[in-house]
């Protein structure tokens, strides 16, 4: 039974085939994984990483605000604003939203975290 926090994918035959032999493997035990359902997680895991990483660049902190440098928007970036008001929350400058991907990114940067904790603030 798949529980609240899990979502079932279908996935082509010869992939999981490719991935049955890859668990075989010293490799792959030696980083903990031992069933297909590790692998894909950490498979899914790192590409989410290496995507939100080439996406979004920390430009700067200061006080209140995170300035955050979205590759996906505009030509050659556009720079967005992450404010955090105790008495508010976070808001973005761009998405007009209290929870977004920048939003996101600004409280996983561990400067930032600390930071705001100080402040009382807690994420989202």
């Amino acid at each position: 039974m798949v529980g609240a926090d899990w979502k079932t994918i279908n996935v082509k035959r010869g992939l999981l085939d490719e991935v049955d032999k890859i668990l075989r493997s010293e490799e792959v035990r030696k980083e903990g994984i031992t069933n297909t359902s590790q692998f894909v997680d950490a498979a899914i895991r790192e590409l989410v990483a290496r995507l939100a990483s080439e996406r979004l660049v920390h430009m700067s902190t200061h006080e209140n605000r995170v300035k955050i440098i979205d590759n996906k928007l505009e030509r050659i970036g556009r720079i967005v604003t992450v404010y955090f008001k105790k008495w508010k929350g976070p808001w973005c400058d761009y998405c007009e939203e209290r929870d977004c991907i920048h939003v996101q990114f600004a409280w996983e940067l561990p400067e930032v975290r600390r930071i705001l904790k100080r402040q009382g603030l807690k994420p989202p």
